[in-house]
């Protein structure tokens, strides 16, 4: 609801995010019927936005996350944003100096340090630490061993899939094995799992936590100098 939104992340603009989305999913499904260019709902981009208008407390105990007190509510910024790519338009001679294992390198470097936020890889890290030495976690208090393993191993063996036809002759089947996971997920493992586990197992580190615990990851990532 609107009033849980307002609660949670303090920003009051209420479902106009979820229209969006609706909308650029609309225009998708059309342009891929007339094979005309999708448009980028910027999804990375508009969050990374929100997180860097947040403003947390400095005075939570050590070891507690940080509160979320208030977010500096206004478009300037992000009208100067697609301003600024806007006129990456005329500054095309310039980016094209840029070498391409610059930008790969960047794509590499981000891909690499957000991989350790990712609950697989902290499922996978779990399977190697005796358990005295396990964190406060839902999915390790609530979901048994052996169901974290299965639920470990079918996510390992659907990504290797994933990559291995995305480096073979089959890479254009790459997009319909992706959706064909959401059923897989929907139908399939709810026989193996309870829904209060997949639930654990789905959700974030910290079972409950929404927005407002959250710590920016732009500002907790480590930018070579």
């Amino acid at each position: 609801s609107k009033l849980k939104c307002v609660q949670s992340t303090k920003v009051i603009k209420g479902t106009g995010y979820h229209l969006d989305i609706m909308i650029a999913g609309i225009l998708i499904s059309i342009s891929g019927l007339f094979g005309l260019p999708w448009i980028c709902a910027a999804p990375v981009r508009s969050l990374a936005h929100v997180a860097s208008l947040s403003k947390y407390s400095n005075t939570h105990a050590p070891g507690e996350k940080a509160r979320l007190i208030d977010i500096k509510d206004q478009r300037l910024t992000n009208i100067g944003v697609h301003l600024f790519i806007g006129c990456t338009i005329f500054a095309a001679p310039i980016i094209r100096k840029i070498p391409v294992a610059a930008l790969f390198g960047i794509f590499l470097y981000f891909g690499i340090v957000s991989i350790p936020g990712t609950q697989l890889f902290s499922r996978i890290k779990m399977t190697f630490i005796p358990t005295k030495y396990y964190p406060n976690f839902g999915y390790l208090r609530r979901v048994r061993q052996m169901k974290r393993h299965i639920f470990t191993f079918i996510q390992v063996i659907s990504a290797g899939l994933l990559i291995t036809i995305k480096m073979t002759n089959f890479a254009f089947l790459f997009p319909l094995i992706l959706i064909l996971l959401v059923p897989f997920r929907k139908m399939c493992l709810p026989f193996i799992f309870t829904e209060r586990e997949l639930t654990e197992l789905d959700g974030d580190e910290e079972p409950g936590s929404t927005f407002d615990d959250e710590i920016d990851f732009y500002g907790q990532v480590h930018l070579p100098i």
